[in-house]
């Protein structure tokens, strides 16, 4: 019976697998724009939901964007209607260009997509994936984010700040510069700095160790919350201390207190805050 059980349970899966790699279709996008403003004034907002992103900064002044539309189905009919209903969506403002995947299906605004499948639309007969190779230019800040299916990855960027936000994936950043705040729920966050940020910076990671890689001349405080997870570093400390923050709570008189560890390198002239749930954090320098 057992036996018979777990051949069942084979034959289901590889008759799912099959089904949903039945039909397929793909291509390659390629777009090239600019930002109305300077670069060093604009920000590149990337939002994906099915896909990983990658993010190199070059020395022009152009927007190189080249993204593979991957369509799922299992019928040649659903397959048409996703190659029609998702798109790249492109949105251009004054000081900002928006990247995202544009569907009946869900709505994008300025906080995340509101997924509209239980309201004015059934479930999608099919599933895509977006996967973003973006060039940008190199002073240009970055606001880019990510759901399922992919890592991001951001290489040599200086502009002046860094948002990032990945659900089931890591997050990347390799040579960047500039105020940062990343937060990952399911993958590692790993940092290399090519100029320390001279502003207060954030990271954050629920499931995954976060590793941040500094430059020798670090003047920062740097607090730590966790859950279950430890900090280490290689960069002198020279005091220690906690800080202790109130909230209120919902408007009413009362108020919460939370006590963090701090410890400060150098100066302490930036404040660096890092929390985890369940990972540890690595600050080491360079």
């Amino acid at each position: 019976m057992i036996h018979y059980v777990k051949i069942c349970a084979l034959v289901l899966f590889l008759c799912a697998h099959q089904g949903f790699s039945q039909k397929h279709f793909e291509e390659i996008i390629k777009k090239e724009l600019k930002f109305t403003d300077a670069p060093s004034k604009s920000t590149l907002v990337i939002t994906n939901i099915f896909g990983p992103v990658s993010v190199e900064a070059h020395n022009g002044d152009a927007i190189l964007i080249e993204v593979k539309r991957e369509i799922f189905a299992d019928t040649d009919k659903a397959l048409a209607l996703g190659k029609k209903e998702l798109e790249l969506g492109i949105l251009k403002e004054q000081d900002r260009i928006i990247l995202r995947p544009k569907s009946p299906y869900f709505k994008y605004q300025e906080d995340g997509f509101k997924f509209n499948c239980c309201n004015d639309n059934g479930q999608p007969p099919y599933e895509h994936k977006l996967s973003f190779t973006v060039k940008v230019p190199k002073n240009a800040s970055l606001n880019v984010s990510a759901v399922n299916d992919g890592d991001i990855r951001i290489k040599n960027t200086s502009g002046s700040f860094l948002k990032v936000n990945n659900i089931n994936g890591g997050i990347a950043l390799s040579n960047v510069a500039g105020k940062t705040k990343v937060h990952c729920i399911n993958g590692d966050v790993d940092i290399t700095y090519a100029t320390n940020p001279v502003e207060s910076s954030e990271y954050y990671s629920l499931n995954g160790d976060i590793n941040v890689r500094y430059r020798k001349a670090l003047s920062a405080a740097i607090s730590f919350k966790t859950f279950n997870g430890e900090l280490f570093t290689d960069f002198d400390i020279d005091k220690q201390y906690t800080d202790t923050k109130k909230t209120a709570s919902n408007g009413e008189a009362k108020f919460k207190y939370e006590a963090f560890p701090v410890m400060q390198i150098g100066a302490g002239t930036t404040d660096f805050k890092f929390e985890t749930f369940n990972g540890n954090v690595f600050i080491n320098k360079i």
